[in-house]
């Protein structure tokens, strides 16, 4: 009769391990003797592999940014559709995590954005339309619209909301209610017309 082999343990898995334990239970519920349990190990071999509980919360969210897909550049698309891709990407992955979302509040991989955030600044660049003295409103910009739009969204008790107000009453809130019946798009519709306005805004700003 053979034992089962001892799992292999490195940060990718481990991490990978963590993510999907969170989508399933839940950030809060999330703690080291439970990863231990999960990958079938005690608690303290989790320690040559990560310095602490912050450690490997930082790896998951690193996980989370990897799961990205950077859009390709095509050729004659107008220039805020790479852009608008690029966001509605982020904004996905987050809310296929919902359940571990929380993480990136405290957690962000500014390291690893920086270099998703190379390949835009590089892309804008190319476009006159954005002047240089724009370029960082235009990438912190996108980030804060993007990140604000899917935690907010990620963490709403009642799923996604085509709704961002469900509180809202007619007796008290008229003008907000009729703007909510006016409203034609669903949650993600909402989102790239959002990030098309502000692309759209950010060239105006210079006009005088």
């Amino acid at each position: 009769m053979t034992s089962s082999p001892a799992p292999v343990l490195n940060r990718r898995s481990i991490a990978r391990t963590a993510l999907n334990l969170m989508d399933r239970d839940g950030f809060a519920a999330f703690s080291l003797p439970r990863l231990g349990d999960e990958l079938g190990v005690r608690t303290p071999s989790l320690y040559h592999h990560f310095r602490d509980r912050a450690d490997v919360l930082e790896e998951v969210a690193k996980t989370i940014v990897l799961d990205t897909e950077v859009p390709e550049t095509i050729p004659g698309e107008p220039w805020p559709e790479y852009f608008v891709k690029f966001s509605l990407n982020f904004r996905r992955t987050i809310l296929r995590h919902r359940r571990a979302a929380p993480v990136l509040l405290q957690f962000l991989p500014r390291g690893m954005l920086l270099r998703r955030y190379e390949i835009v600044a590089s892309q804008v660049a190319q476009h006159p339309d954005v002047p240089d003295r724009r370029h960082l409103l235009f990438m912190d910009g996108l980030e804060k619209l993007t990140l604000g739009s899917a935690l907010v969204e990620a963490v709403a008790l009642d799923g996604p909301r085509d709704n961002p107000f469900p509180t809202a009453n007619e007796d008290e809130h008229p003008a907000l209610m009729a703007a909510i019946r006016a409203n034609e798009l669903d949650a993600e519709r909402l989102f790239v017309d959002q990030i098309r306005a502000f692309l759209a805004g950010v060239p105006v700003l210079d006009v005088t």
